[in-house]
This record gives structure tokens, sequence and C-alpha cells, in this order.
């Protein structure tokens, strides 16, 4: 069984402004409505640093500390506000497509650098020899798990010795849509 963590995000859509229409004409997503992912830049983490209540509470693993088991005391912890912050059930390298929980809707595949912090998918530039701008979903997600495999293994294949893409992989992510 793979391990699901939960991490809170600061939410990206057409409402930050300028912030956004920048992101869109640099990017090429036209058609995206709102960014949903772990990307440290586009989405930071609603939490700046860790108090000690959270160490009983989070994923003690490297690079994971921000993320946690605990909808309840995350959602507590950060004052969640759907129309400011993302909550995302987190599987990574899924082995197999991925069903939302109850009160989770399934927003698709991300693929994020070695330490699972930049998106290679949304923010590393372009890279139309392994995939079309037109692939990701309206979230900037991609909805089918082989070809999120296919795609990081290119990503890795070309780009070795990259520090976004020569360890890549696929997450997938489900947004919290409860209150």
């Amino acid at each position: 069984m793979q391990m699901q963590m939960l991490a809170a995000r600061q939410r990206f859509g057409p409402w930050c402004g300028q912030r956004w229409t920048n992101y869109i004409q640099w990017s090429g997503f036209h058609h995206i409505r709102e960014l949903v992912s772990t990307d440290n830049i586009l989405c930071p983490a609603t939490l700046d640093e860790l108090i000690d209540a959270d160490w009983q509470h989070n994923i003690h693993a490297d690079f994971k500390t921000y993320f946690f088991h605990d909808l309840d005391y995350l959602k507590r912890r950060i004052n969640f506000d759907p129309a400011r912050h993302n909550i995302l059930s987190l599987i990574e390298r899924p082995i197999s497509p991925t069903s939302a929980e109850i009160n989770f809707e399934f927003c698709g595949y991300d693929i994020l650098d070695s330490f699972d912090s930049v998106s290679v998918l949304t923010n590393c530039g372009a890279f139309p020899e392994v995939f079309k701008a037109s692939e990701v979903n309206q979230y900037g997600l991609l909805d089918d798990l082989s070809r999120s495999l296919k795609i990081a293994a290119q990503l890795r294949e070309a780009e070795p010795h990259d520090p976004h893409c020569g360890d890549c992989r696929v997450w997938s992510l489900c947004r919290y849509v409860a209150i």
C-alpha cells in the first residue's frame, strides 16, 4: 500500500492578478483555470515553519516534514480557508491510477524534481519534444498515470544531469473539497 501524505498550499489562479497573467504568458498553459501543485514557487506551503506539535502529525522523512498524515490537525493548524488554501492528498510514485477518497477530488498527476519542490511539468520551461502544453488539464496536471510515467522517464533520459529532470518523479494529487 502506498503512503498518502497531506500538504497545505496556497491557491494559484486568476484571482492572483498580474502574477497569474505573467505565469500564463510565460508557460503557454492558456487553458488552465487554476494551478494545483506542491511546487514551492507557484503554490507555496501555507506553513512557514514547524512548531513542536507538528511533529506528532507530520511525515518524518527528508524533504517531507511539511507533509502531514492528519487532515483535521492540518486544517486547524493552517486555519483552513478554501478560498486561499488547497489541502492536497498526495501519493509519491503511484503504481496504479488514483481514486480520490471521500471529501477529495482527483486533480491529476504532477512531475516533481528530485527535491520534491519544483514542478518539472509546469515550472521548468517547455519540453515540446516530450509533451505538449495541451496535454495538461484545467489544473496544470496530467490525467493519465501511464502518460505521466512516460513523460517523467523521457525527461530523466533527456536531461540526466539536470537537478530538476535527472531524478524527477510522478506524484498523484487530490484536493480536499469538503468544508
